[in-house]
């Protein structure tokens, strides 16, 4: 199997992406992979090689990760907003052979020579010679490997293969209410560098031969003239994507085409929910997964939405609920959700440690995630047990970002804790002990960190509260 051949499945002349004006058809996205592959082939790389792609929601990310996964390579989604210095941080853990770069990350030619990586630009490559076969891979070869922070503010970077994927994609495409076919248009706002984005959205519509509505960058007034313009029927976003698609006055019937709404990456609080589907007539269907599950473990089976929930697991998904020690909580108790399923993913890439802290040798995965079953299976989700925050769906670990402004001369001592916030969520709150200014830190971290996981607040202390281990006490801080 290999996830590359997903989109030479359909009929040559259906409309794939439509980016602005310019539409791209399933057989155009066919041969430009295939023109990539042979680009890829001329510069050596080869099967388990490492292919970073740098590029934002835009055609040639489909083309580039297809081209790359049909070589028989790993894709690696980069964001092209990163600033330079964590661009540099995450190449470091990656060592990709090569970087394909799309329109939107085009600013990085600037520093090509800085990068120490071959760099190939997927707008202008192109290839006289006949097209290589797409390779073959197995279940269990690693198909995407994606970019998050560890709790140690390094990065990691989870792995996942061709089976994880595609069983994650199977689970959406035929659990959500009604199914996903060929004639659904789906709306492309989600970041394809997140495993939403890419593999409940972007992943699913192709492989299902929808027609997918691209939007480079989030916009209310611009995802709601695509919504209406293109009578989106699979509208997905993360919670503060739906909070704000709550609140506007949209003209009346922009909905009425949507007959499939989803929202993941994190909590949909329940006045969203209730807004949504009272203002406009959408009942949001929310689901539960992570980077590690290829997406989902969880959905709104059937249609059934019970407001709060997450749903249920999807088939062959195992879920139990845990304490410490591993033994299950007793019924109607919270515990850590740990599950066990066909995607769940193959570990971290050159981290065994890490991996073996979350991930057993017989395939259970500890989520960090604590939550409380109904009845009749019910998932809600009701605290976390690591220290994560989670800024418009993204993953923001707080020792990424102290790590970052303890690099500041003026910074002493730096605690990072989340905050609530009605527009994303969550937020960076940073405790500086120290002589800096908030205005320095604030372009500071601007510098070195990607937008949304800069703090929004800085509040400055005498002391960083410490316990006798030398471990942050960030409970005093929340």
């Amino acid at each position: 199997m290999n996830l590359a051949t997903s989109i030479e499945q359909h009929d040559p002349s259906r409309v794939a992406l439509v980016d602005g004006e310019s539409a791209h058809t399933y057989g155009e996205l066919t041969e430009r992979a295939a023109l990539l592959r042979a680009v890829l082939i001329d510069n050596g790389v080869g099967p388990d090689d490492r292919v970073g792609v740098l590029a934002g929601n835009e055609p040639l990310f489909v083309a580039a990760s297809m081209a790359a996964l049909g070589v028989g390579a790993r894709v690696i989604p980069m964001k092209p907003t990163n600033p330079l210095s964590e661009l540099k941080r995450k190449l470091a853990a990656i060592e990709p052979a090569a970087v394909l770069i799309g329109e939107d990350g085009g600013w990085i030619h600037t520093h090509g020579g800085t990068l120490g990586v071959l760099l190939i630009d997927a707008a202008r490559a192109a290839s006289t010679t006949p097209p290589p076969p797409i390779v073959e891979r197995d279940a269990d070869d690693i198909a995407f490997m994606m970019l998050t922070s560890g709790v140690s503010g390094e990065p990691k970077v989870a792995m996942l293969s061709h089976g994880n994927l595609d069983a994650a994609q199977r689970a959406i495409s035929t659990e959500v209410e009604g199914g996903l076919s060929p004639d659904d248009i789906t709306l492309g706002s989600l970041p394809v560098a997140h495993i939403f984005g890419l593999n409940a959205v972007l992943l699913t519509s192709l492989r299902v031969g929808a027609k997918i509505i691209l939007e480079r960058r989030f916009d209310l007034l611009g995802s709601l003239e695509l919504v209406r313009e293109h009578q989106i029927t699979v509208l997905a976003g993360a919670p503060p994507m739906w909070r704000l698609w709550s609140m506007t006055d949209a003209a009346e019937g922009t909905f009425d085409s949507v007959r499939v709404a989803l929202s993941g990456a994190a909590a949909l609080p329940s006045d969203v929910f209730n807004d949504m589907r009272d203002r406009h007539g959408v009942v949001v269907e929310e689901g539960y997964g992570l980077t590690e599950t290829s997406s989902v473990l969880t959905t709104c089976r059937g249609g059934e939405v019970r407001p709060g929930s997450v749903g249920r697991a999807v088939p062959g998904i195992e879920m139990v609920l845990v304490e410490e020690d591993g033994s299950p909580v007793d019924p109607g108790d919270s515990g850590e959700i740990v599950v066990r399923g066909p995607g769940i993913f193959h570990g971290y890439f050159n981290d065994p440690d890490t991996t073996g802290q979350v991930l057993t040798e017989d395939g259970w995965f500890w989520t960090g995630d604590v939550g409380v079953f109904d009845e009749d299976g019910y998932l809600y989700l009701v605290d976390r047990v690591k220290d994560l925050i989670i800024v418009s769906g993204f993953n923001v670990y707080p020792a990424e970002v102290e790590n970052i402004l303890l690099e500041h001369e003026g910074v002493a001592g730096a605690v990072v804790v989340g905050g609530e916030s009605l527009e994303t969520g969550e937020t960076v709150i940073a405790h500086i002990q120290g002589t800096a200014t908030a205005d320095e830190l604030d372009a500071f971290a601007r510098e070195h960190l990607t937008r949304y996981k800069c703090p929004t607040e800085y509040h400055f202390v005498d002391e960083i509260p410490v316990a006798p281990t030398g471990k942050l006490i960030r409970r005093e801080l929340r």
